[in-house]
């Protein structure tokens, strides 16, 4: 935390009124540093405050002259003697720090004071200089800790802005200068909460010439196997980093920052599948190599055009290329799979994506009190995706995924422009802000998803008979007929879906969206802060275009008087939250709006599959597909449209705080927030036959509302609801000034009758039957980071994180309503003697709900908790010339008894940095298809917080020479 420092200097003259000491200060780049601590000192006058987000303080002082000293971690300490003159007059301030050349220590105590400026809820975290190294040094480890610290709902995932700008993505490690979550969570500035926004900000150049260059990597022989892979090929990962700072004259400064990272990886597939003649269900588990290259490669510049005007310029380039993809789980930071452990080698893709971003930003001082910042973004993202199998997919509920890919050819681009104008005004006990946001998507891709078509099977009984019937040359009819007992369950021959797509393969679609704010942080009193803001925001190519949100908030510090700081801040506030409906669904909509574009088939229980290859290795590949043009005189097409009365969803939050400080050691803070969804968006099949209407044995069953030649009609709506109750707590500790930790633990419960935009409800007619826990949300979690500096150059660090396990859906394997969903639960069993009832751990369930039986509750499993200890150690070496001593500053105090000498100029570094340190198995999410053997048993692992998934512990090695 940076610190500011005011010492009078003699007595204050009298006044009938104080004045008041106004200031703004920015890195050598211009930008704000915020978090400063401001503490004054006089005969008789000890006053604290804290800087704001935008780097501004604001204190009431008699007239009289002061010292200031500011300090920040990084940053040379800034000295001043400012004169405050009486009367209400303002004297105002502007301090531009320095990088820090040499270790100058300004010792300020940990919490001089308490503030009640919106920007300094003790409930966030910051991450910056020392802080940040309790973080990870694998890239992709280091991004799944910030998005599982910050959290957000579960369902909308944690908004990430760097520099300022939306929809970018994490930079490097090396290349970022701190990182903030859940900070200021009720401003209308923003369109998100606090709780759930991670804000970046990368590194400016410095005014001498830096640089560092480093090696981080490891071998499969240092980790430990993936407890769910019986062996492994050899495996390893090579990391190269590397940057470059400086000035280009007096007025501007560069970062150069380069990253390459090579991970050769094993995907683990853990499956059910046939043996060759089709006559032995088998268990398959088996590795493939899926190696990821990653560049990153970004330029800053920073120039001070004037005194009160700074220019900054950013370039990233990004690029992603990955053989292998889409095999075996992929986990995120909440737990989920973004693939299944069964998914079959076949279904494998190879892709690359690009991404380079442009930002340019301008800050002007105008005067003493207006701070005005103009900002603009273009990203530009290109994706080129690739099956290695043509093949129709298969898939076989709860046993595999097999075939080719669904998604088959992708060739995609993005390209999204952000303009933003922000002004800032302080004006006596007000301190307004407004701005505008102004965004622009354009996506065109081709795709030729489902081209290539899709079986799918209930259970691995039902592929077994079909595949064995083939091979016996037997008709479709013989094969349905076919039955036999799989466990409690009766299984018959045949696939019960097909679904095939053709027509255009192009599509594009543009949208827009301007979000206007204003707000006020009114302090009210000397220790009671008001905001209150509103905000607007409108969106084209939707229905909903324009979304009201107001804002508000308080901060109170309770007792405080001039004398004493309070120890306890009460926060509150709340306000409206809206979403933004996603480019990628728009293009759904154009692409699959009329059959005139693009056409979707789907056929129950279709009857020709008439060919097999005998590879497992291939799933048994299903062949002799008809042609979609003929499909299309007897099978009415599927489209996919957005309801004309479409909702933008939105969040009703609101929150109370205790902030609690400890002094010099540090802060407590306990949060309760509740969150309810309105409109929240979701897909549905508006023309799926009527509950009660439809026999799964009679695929033409059904009473359809716009009939049956219509075919199945898709539509985004807004009808969803959310409830959901967050409380946590957040303390900070400085033991002292080597160890230093933090811990946040989270009782997050929510309820919900949708999972997304493009999730279907199990019912069509009553989605509300689906509102229960929701799949995304672990009811406890807990985060905590220590970082010790010890002696000679020897420092250590460690982050834990400990979550409860994520509930899971358990369904049935089957579409029992003909709404085209493989999404149906199972009822609580009423009759044991019944052939679809399935017994459990869970419960006794009856897989064909008769009616009047009680439909299990959504996401009524429960999986396994995870836990992971990552630990660092880090032996640094010092060495060459050393730095003149900088001589003080005009009027700052000289120094008395000994100083610390400035560093040498080199230093070379070692680490080793071991994720999952104790080997602990935390098992992923069972499998929740009933009437799979699989039922109820995780096949994979859960941790996220590891970048490669063939292993289960891992030590990464690091080298990094610094001058």
């Amino acid at each position: 935390m940076g610190s500011t420092i005011c010492r009078a200097q003699g007595p204050a003259p009298t006044a009938s009124k104080d004045g008041v000491l106004t200031g703004l200060v920015l890195d050598p780049s211009g930008a704000k540093v915020s978090h400063a601590a401001v503490h004054v000192e006089g005969p008789g006058l000890q006053r604290d405050t804290t800087t704001d987000d935008t780097g501004r303080f604001t204190l009431p002082l008699p007239a009289g002259s002061y010292e200031v000293i500011i300090v920040s971690a990084g940053f040379d300490p800034y000295v001043s003697t400012v004169k405050v003159a009486g009367q209400s007059a303002s004297t105002n301030i502007q301090a531009s720090l320095v990088i820090a050349t040499q270790t100058e220590q300004v010792d300020v105590a940990a919490d001089t004071g308490v503030s009640t400026a919106n920007a300094d809820n003790r409930s966030a975290l910051v991450f910056k200089a020392d802080q940040l190294a309790e973080l990870s040094d694998d890239n992709a480890t280091l991004q799944q800790q910030l998005l599982a610290i910050a959290g957000g709902d579960g369902q909308h995932p944690p908004q990430v802005y760097v520099d300022g700008f939306s929809s970018g993505s994490f930079p490097p490690k090396s290349a970022i200068r701190e990182i903030r979550i859940n900070q200021n969570p009720y401003s209308a500035q923003y369109d998100s909460p606090g709780f759930g926004r991670v804000e970046i900000f990368t590194k400016p150049g410095s005014d001498t010439l830096h640089g560092s260059f480093g090696v981080i990597g490891n071998d499969s022989s240092f980790n430990s196997l993936n407890p769910y892979a019986a062996s492994e090929p050899p495996y390893h990962r090579l990391e190269l980093r590397g940057d470059l700072n400086g000035p280009i004259g007096k007025k501007t400064s560069f970062f150069f920052n380069g990253d390459y990272n090579d991970q050769q990886n094993n995907a683990v597939i853990n499956a059910i599948t046939l043996d060759p003649t089709f006559q032995f269900q088998v268990p398959l588990s088996q590795t493939l190599q899926d190696p990821q290259t990653t560049n990153d490669y970004s330029a800053r510049l920073d120039r001070q055009l004037t005194t009160n005007n700074t220019f900054t310029g950013r370039y990233e380039y990004n690029r992603v290329d990955l053989t292998n993809g889409g095999v075996g789980p992929t986990n995120s930071a909440n737990g989920s799979s973004a693939s299944n452990p069964y998914t079959l080698p076949s279904e494998a893709f190879n892709s690359s994506i690009s991404m380079q971003t442009l930002q340019f930003g301008n800050t002007q001082v105008i005067g003493p009190h207006i701070v005005s910042e103009s900002r603009f973004q273009y990203i530009r993202t290109r994706t080129t995706q690739d099956p290695t199998s043509t093949a129709p997919a298969i898939t076989v509920q709860g046993a595999f995924n097999g075939g080719g890919n669904p998604a088959q050819i992708l060739h995609d681009n993005q390209d999204a422009f952000e303009f933003q104008q922000y002004v800032s005004i302080a004006h006596g006990t007000h301190f307004i802000r407004t701005g505008a946001r102004a965004r622009t998507f354009r996506e065109a891709n081709l795709a030729t998803a489902n081209y290539n078509g899709q079986f799918i099977f209930p259970n691995i009984t039902s592929y077994q008979i079909t595949q064995l019937g083939l091979q016996a040359g037997e008709t479709d009819q013989q094969i349905r007929a076919t039955c036999e007992q799989a466990g409690s369950e009766l299984a018959c021959g045949g696939a019960t879906q097909f679904s095939i797509t053709a027509g255009r393969q192009n599509a594009s679609v543009y949208t827009a969206d301007l979000e206007v704010y204003a707000e006020d942080e009114w302090k009210a009193r000397k220790n009671l802060t008001l905001s209150y803001g509103f905000r607007f925001e409108a969106q084209s190519a939707v229905p909903s275009r324009a979304d009201p949100a107001p804002r508000a908030g308080f901060a109170w510090a309770i007792h405080q008087t001039d004398k004493k700081p309070a120890r306890v801040v009460l926060r509150g506030g709340g306000g409206l939250f809206f979403d933004r409906f996603a480019v990628g669904d728009l293009l759904t909509a154009v692409r699959q709006g009329s059959a005139a574009n693009q056409q979707t088939y789907y056929i129950t229980n279709p009857g020709f599959e008439s060919c097999a290859s005998p590879s497992t290795q291939n799933a048994q590949q299903l062949c002799n597909i008809p042609d979609a043009a003929s499909l299309g005189a007897s099978t009415p097409p599927t489209t996919y449209n957005i309801n004309p009365h479409l909702h933008s969803e939105y969040s009703i939050t609101a929150g109370l705080s205790a902030e609690i400080s400890l002094g010099k050691y540090g802060s407590f803070t306990s949060n309760y927030l509740i969150d309810r969804g309105v409109h929240q968006w979701q897909s549905l099949n508006i023309n799926a036959p009527l509950p009660g209407t439809y026999d799964p044995s009679n695929p033409l069953s059904g009473i359809r509302p716009f009939g049956s030649a219509v075919g199945n009609e898709y539509q985004f709506n807004s009808g969803g609801e959310s409830l959901g109750r967050f409380f946590f707590n957040n303390l900070q500790l400085t033991v002292n000034k080597h160890l230093t930790a933090w811990s946040f633990f989270n009782l997050p419960r929510a309820n919900a009758d949708v999972s997304g935009s493009t999730a279907f409800p199990s019912n069509q007619y009553d989605p509300h039957q689906d509102y229960g826990r929701t799949s995304w949300i672990r009811n406890a979690n807990y985060f905590g980071g220590l970082d010790s500096d010890m002696r000679w150059g020897l420092s250590a660090g460690a982050f834990l994180v400990a979550r409860a396990g994520r509930p899971f859906n358990i369904t049935t394997g089957q579409d029992n309503n003909g709404d085209t969903q493989y999404n149906d639960r199972p009822a609580f069993a009423t009759d044991l003697t019944r052939p679809s009832v399935v017994r459990t751990a869970y419960g006794n369930f009856d897989t064909s709900p008769m009616p009047g039986q009680t439909i299990i509750p959504i996401n009524y499993g429960h999986g396994p908790a995870f836990v992971s200890l990552q630990l660092q150690v880090r032996e640094t070496f010092k060495f060459g010339p050393r730095a003149p001593a900088t001589p003080p500053s005009p009027g700052a105090p000289h120094p008395t008894g000994p100083t610390t000498p400035p560093p040498p100029r080199y230093s070379l570094t070692f680490s080793a940095e071991a994720q999952n340190v104790t080997n602990t198995v935390s098992p992923g999410t069972p499998v929740g298809v009933l009437n799979s053997s699989l039922f109820g048993k995780s096949i994979s692992t859960a941790n996220s917080f590891i970048s490669t998934s063939a292993a289960n512990r891992t030590i990464l090695l690091r080298t990094q020479f610094q001058f």
